[in-house]
């Protein structure tokens, strides 16, 4: 009971700025509210989530997310492993390049979505590649480069407290008992940063299906990547659907939730064959 009233405050706190505004979402999701004042119904109940599930558009906006999703991770995961091998190494200039490494991950995220779209669009990779008109997959290709520049150093850093955890005595006697590369890594340098790869991969996948900012900023005809976030946006402040912007919302949460409940045991810790 002494516990409980040390945690007591903190409850109350989450509380307050989580299932309050939670709560009235899900009160909102069950009415027809638009801000113009035309239909409004009032209490309708389950019908918005009947509108939304049955959605061929909210269905292609999920799968469209879920595409950049897994896209975004697998890159990061790459790069931040190689990054964080290299910061290993790096010992004498760590705290300048800890700063350089997180520098994307603390600009705000729509300028670095605006900075990957002009790249993509009319800047460097255009005239690399000899890219012209590049539509709606240039725009995707677009929105993933900018979330993982933005990521990539945040994961880098997660994988290297993970690096950090091998002990070098069982390293050296991996070595000593014959041990290849790919034996050390698949057998000692993967279980031992497995916590890292679990925090990073889950991490990095819900803030990912969050992002909002880099399809915003493509928002043009022809190369609108329509994400479930977008459109919970474009739902709520174009449209003025209210009720269905809310519903949208607890949809979008849920997903999260699923996703994160998918995750978790998945990337559990394991010894890898």
């Amino acid at each position: 009971m002494k516990a409980w009233r040390w945690l007591m405050p903190a409850v109350l706190v989450l509380l307050l700025v989580t299932a309050w505004p939670i709560g009235r979402a899900v009160w909102l999701s069950l009415t027809s509210r638009p801000l113009t004042g035309a239909d409004d119904r009032g209490f309708v109940g389950l019908d918005n989530y009947v509108d939304v599930l049955s959605s061929r558009t909210w269905w292609l906006a999920v799968a469209a997310t879920l595409v950049i999703v897994v896209a975004v991770v697998l890159v990061q995961l790459v790069l931040g492993l190689a990054f964080a091998a290299a910061l290993q190494r790096l010992t004498a200039v760590w705290p300048v390049t800890r700063v350089l490494v997180l520098l994307p991950f603390g600009l705000l995220a729509v300028v670095s979505a605006v900075v990957w779209r002009d790249a993509v669009t009319t800047g460097f990779v255009a005239d690399w590649f000899g890219l012209d008109g590049v539509g709606q997959l240039g725009s995707l290709v677009g929105v993933v480069a900018g979330e993982v520049w933005r990521g990539t150093g945040i994961t880098a850093v997660i994988l290297l407290a993970g690096l950090l955890r091998v002990p070098r005595t069982l390293m050296a006697s991996a070595i000593a008992d014959g041990a290849t590369a790919r034996q050390r890594f698949t057998r000692v340098v993967l279980p031992a940063m497995g916590p890292a790869l679990a925090v990073a991969t889950t991490y990095r996948a819900l803030d990912a299906f969050r992002m909002l900012e880099g399809p915003l900023v493509v928002d043009e005809p022809g190369a609108t990547v329509r994400t479930a976030p977008f459109l919970v946006w474009d739902t709520t402040f174009s449209s003025f659907e209210l009720g269905l912007g809310a519903t949208m919302s607890i949809l979008l949460l849920l997903m999260a939730a699923l996703l994160a409940a998918f995750l978790v045991p998945v990337l559990r810790v394991r010894r890898v064959l």
